[in-house]
């Protein structure tokens, strides 16, 4: 990342063509090629099914967050697009005004469920045409630090029968497993008595609904949801790489909700080390083997060397008891007879 402030830019736009999308590996990160707007290097990450595997999600990320100076932002007034391929009035738009800043880890935004699978992958639709899918960006607005952010929204997760295209039936909005809590809107039931638990630790989790759309509190409650069942379910055995990713996943997402999470993110971050763990745990599992048995070695060594010092010890008195009135002689030598 440039350490200059970003340009102002007025319009800008990239394209970016994924293919073999349907060979996509569900529920896994895919990046673009990283672009430069604005003095800014972003990429496009898109996962093939977010939410149980049912929806598209996309978000824009500062590419290189991780070398971004202290207090380095910008802002951005952009939309994202799943071109159809059939009629480009009919692709699906979201639009977003976001500050990305280093701090907070505020360096992504998009949608978890932008588009659902169903509608993205069906055939007549023309958002997949020769096992292709497009997504754009347009930037409108890209600037510096120092500017009224005053009217800056953040996006929220439109209803699955608003993203449903006009040619398509809307899906059913009386999901079953969706309650009221709280004044947060709606949220999937198994996440209800969780929140409860944790929203009793931590009231400051409710100040999220003020100044926040009712759409975005569901949003960022449903994804706190998903965090602490995935942590509930799974033990520290069950963290193999596959769920490191997944909760990596999940992380990521939740952290877009700007919630004060200070007090999850030890545990997670916790768990998101044990990637790798059963290798290592066999390397120490073998390493402390070998010093086992390099310990039963030594003993055995010490107790035959006390063994020993013990038979010296024995020999040596002996030798002394012997020698004690034992006159060395040279028994080649004559006897004589006293010649003076």
């Amino acid at each position: 990342m440039k350490n200059q402030k970003p340009k102002d830019i007025t319009y800008q736009k990239i394209a970016w063509t994924i293919r073999n999308f349907r060979t996509l590996k569900t529920n896994t990160r895919h990046n673009s090629d990283v672009f430069t707007i604005g003095d800014c290097n972003w990429k496009v990450v898109v996962y093939r099914g977010r939410k149980d595997g049912k929806f598209l999600a996309i978000y824009l990320h500062v590419a290189d967050a991780s070398s971004l100076p202290s207090g380095w932002s910008v802002y951005a007034d952009f939309t994202l697009t799943v071109v159809n391929q059939f009629s480009r009035e009919k692709s699906a738009k979201r639009d977003i005004k976001h500050k990305f800043s280093s701090a907070n880890n505020a360096v992504n935004r998009g949608y978890a469920s932008f588009m659902p699978l169903t509608v993205l992958e069906h055939e007549s639709n023309g958002f997949i045409f020769n096992d292709k899918c497009i997504v754009e960006v347009e930037f409108y607005v890209v600037k510096p630090d120092g500017f009224d952010l005053s009217h800056l929204i953040y996006p929220s997760l439109p209803k699955e029968s608003e993203q449903v295209p006009a040619n398509e039936p809307k899906a059913d909005d009386d999901h079953g497993d969706l309650v009221e809590f709280k004044d947060l809107g709606r949220i999937e039931k198994p996440f209800i008595p969780l929140l409860e638990e944790v929203c009793s630790w931590h009231p400051s989790l409710m100040e999220c609904k003020n100044n926040r759309s009712r759409r975005f509190t569901e949003w960022a409650f449903n994804s706190l949801g998903r965090v602490l069942q995935f942590l509930r379910d799974n033990k520290w055995k069950d963290m193999n790489d596959e769920a490191c990713e997944q909760l990596q996943n999940l992380w990521e997402e939740l952290e877009m909700s700007r919630l004060d999470l200070t007090w999850l993110e030890p545990r997670v971050k916790s768990a998101l080390k044990m990637k790798g763990y059963e290798e290592k745990a066999e390397k120490v599992k073998k390493l402390r083997e070998n010093l086992v048995a390099l310990e039963r070695e030594m003993k055995e060594l010490k107790e035959k060397l006390g063994d020993s010092e013990q038979s010296v010890e024995m020999i040596r008195k002996d030798l002394m008891n012997v020698e004690e009135g034992f006159e060395e002689k040279d028994l080649e030598a004559e006897i004589g007879y006293g010649k003076p």
